[in-house]
């Protein structure tokens, strides 16, 4: 079990789920390789989906994020709000 700082338990709820992908929404000016991205992957790995992130346009990915994309087969898409 992974714990906070505070030693609270830590997890995520996916904005959606289907039977291929775990889906995350975020709507922000700049996505960075959070925990919350790195858990989601984890969870998304052990449950044989890919993880698809959507983002609003605007959107930009930092660079390690694009990197851990690409080694983890993570799909960052832009949709228009």
């Amino acid at each position: 079990m992974t714990y906070s700082p505070t030693q609270r338990t830590r997890g995520i709820l996916p904005d959606a789920l289907t039977d291929e992908s775990l889906i995350l929404i975020k709507a922000c000016s700049e996505l960075r390789l959070t925990y919350e991205l790195r858990l989601a992957t984890f969870m998304a790995q052990q449950s044989r989906r890919r993880l698809l992130v959507i983002t609003n346009v605007d959107c930009t990915a930092a660079s390690a994020l694009q990197a851990f994309a690409r080694e983890h087969g993570i799909v960052i898409r832009s949709h228009q709000s």
